[in-house]
């Protein structure tokens, strides 16, 4: 379930609507105030046909739901299509490659607004994940606004024509941070990167890293250092195909590979042997509107090392990018175990795209 608020037309006036999207945003609920007795209800097919379920206590006509309904699909090819970027920051050397790679990806997805985001935070680090720490991180603002100005400045260059960097840094604790900015500023992607230096298995964000892509309400992209941009035409993801159909975020997903225009390849992982079930390859063959004209390739791998047979598999296919929803299926407990160094060596020339799963 997701809220957000939309503006639109209603004869001369302009309205403002709060809208709660549910049911793979296939549902809308739409008040003008907060628990309205009788709130609108809409909704939309995978194929983004739209039907009015319930008016409302609201005179509007077919004209105005019409704004309405171009309202909501604006506001989520905005938000999905990646309008507004934030970048996360430590001013390490990895940090610094995932702000440029970030920034060259502005071209590819037009976005107007990009935010770098620096936490002074001191961070706590659980018992369970106690290796996991940045070399890097600044504990204090002492020498970030610098620091972030130089980065600025450096990233101007890169950075498409139309899109502006803003630039914001403080105290909170990373996590509520994020979410916070990405619910005010619309973000539709969170960027950061990796460790190196043999220590492949360390995420730049430190103890905070699996939270971090388990609780961030928007996508989180991982970049491994000294990935070096390059425009992004082939993308896979990884699933499970008995879940696809329930919790993928499959509007997020579409709209995001339909922004970079790039070729979809849908990849069923399983740690069994033994042929692919034909049952479940139908489940995701009939989801409609996954790719708006051209179906996507559809491909199985059965290793009982699932992370590197993706690894594997988007080597071969020469992928550039690999998307998976790790709440649903694991992959990214997997592949960042701190024992499974070999995953991350497989993983470490290719950004993962983590999609938070629908509920």
């Amino acid at each position: 379930m997701e809220t957000f608020s939309v503006k639109f037309k209603a004869g001369s006036l302009d309205l403002a609507a709060i809208v709660t999207a549910f049911d793979h945003h296939q549902q809308f609920k739409v008040e003008m105030i907060t628990r309205e007795p009788e709130p609108i209800r809409l909704k939309r097919s995978v194929k983004g046909q739209w039907t009015v379920v319930q008016r409302g206590s609201r005179n509007l006509s077919d004209l105005d739901f019409e704004s309405l309904e171009q309202a909501i699909d604006a506001r989520m090819d905005e938000v999905y299509g990646v309008k507004t970027m934030l970048i996360l920051t430590d001013f390490s050397e990895t940090s610094l490659n995932a702000a440029d790679y970030a920034a060259r990806l502005t071209h590819q997805l037009q976005t107007t607004k990009m935010i770098l985001y620096h936490s002074y935070a001191s961070l706590m680090t659980p018992p369970n994940l106690s290796g996991m720490v940045s070399s890097g991180f600044i504990d204090s603002p002492e020498g970030g606004p610098e620091k972030m100005v130089e980065l600025k400045n450096a990233l101007l260059n890169v950075v498409a024509g139309r899109t502006e960097i803003e630039m914001r840094s403080d105290g909170r604790s990373l996590v509520t941070a994020v979410n916070t900015l990405v619910q005010q500023q619309d973000i539709g992607l969170v960027i950061t990167g990796t460790t190196g230096e043999n220590r492949l298995e360390k995420v730049l964000i430190g103890s905070n890293a699996i939270r971090l892509v388990e609780e961030s309400i928007a996508p989180v992209l991982i970049v491994p250092p000294a990935t070096n941009f390059k425009t992004i035409k082939k993308v896979v993801f990884a699933c499970d195909l008995q879940q696809v159909s329930k919790t993928t975020p499959l509007l997020a997903i579409k709209t995001f590979v339909h922004t970079i225009k790039a070729k979809l390849l849908v990849l069923n992982v399983a740690p069994n042997g033994g042929d692919l079930d034909p049952g479940l390859m139908e489940e995701l063959v009939d989801l409609p509107g996954l790719w708006d004209q051209q179906k996507p390739e559809y491909h199985a791998t059965r290793q009982e090392d699932i992370a590197s047979g993706i690894m594997e598999f988007a080597t071969q296919q020469e992928v550039d990018l690999v998307i998976t929803v790790p709440k649903v299926y694991g992959f990214f407990e997997s592949i960042f175990h701190r024992s499974l160094t070999k995953k991350l060596a497989y993983h470490s020339r290719l950004p993962l795209l983590l999609f938070r799963e629908d509920i």
